[in-house]
């Protein structure tokens, strides 16, 4: 799996994004780049918080794989100032983790979430500390409909972790799952040379 790069902007997320679509379209990458805010990630801290009262935009994160992480670096320091954009850093994404939680009230979404969620893990992820647990009251059957009793009862809960791109798959499996719940994604980040990049 590819090496991927947490890359930090400062500007308008509107103009971000556009930077961002632009640049991926010239290189015609396969891997498309990946934006904190659609995985819940902020920026934090109260240097932010500092910045977004005084700055023309906010920070946001980037994430994309080597080579477009290159691109966007090089085209930021020499072009980004056209846009308002400002390059704050970039970091090489070792690995992510995202804790989760599942109810369901039906072996057939439970059936779901175990083949989505649990079993057939993209490359390099691994599921850890997951707990399974079902129940069944065959007399809670008459009154399911007016009480919060059920027949059947599914929960799950665990950590993923591994490569962020698999995080990122899991993530979208996840969110097409309904009563499955998804804490933040915990980042390991490292600093990394351009020449790194050029060559990851």
């Amino acid at each position: 799996m590819s090496v991927w790069y947490e890359i930090t902007v400062t500007g308008k997320e509107s103009a971000v994004r556009g930077f961002v679509a632009a640049r991926q379209a010239s290189l015609r990458e396969r891997e498309m780049a990946v934006f904190g805010r659609d995985l819940g990630l902020e920026p934090s801290g109260v240097s932010q918080l500092v910045r977004e009262l005084f700055a023309k935009g906010s920070r946001h994160l980037v994430f994309a794989p080597a080579a477009l992480a290159h691109d966007l670096e090089l085209a930021l320091q020499h072009r980004g100032g056209e846009a308002d954009l400002e390059l704050d850093g970039v970091r090489e994404v070792v690995s992510a983790k995202v804790r989760f939680k599942a109810s369901a009230f039906s072996r057939e979404l439970a059936g779901r979430i175990r083949t989505d969620l649990l079993q057939a893990l993209p490359p390099g992820v691994e599921g850890r500390e997951i707990e399974e647990h079902e129940d069944c009251d065959p007399d809670a059957r008459e009154a399911e409909l007016y009480t919060p009793e059920h027949e059947y009862v599914y929960h799950a809960s665990g950590v993923f972790s591994g490569p962020f791109p698999g995080i990122v798959e899991v993530h979208r499996r996840a969110a097409e799952l309904p009563f499955v719940e998804l804490g933040p994604i915990g980042l390991e980040t490292r600093p990394a040379g351009p020449e790194e990049r050029a060559n990851g």
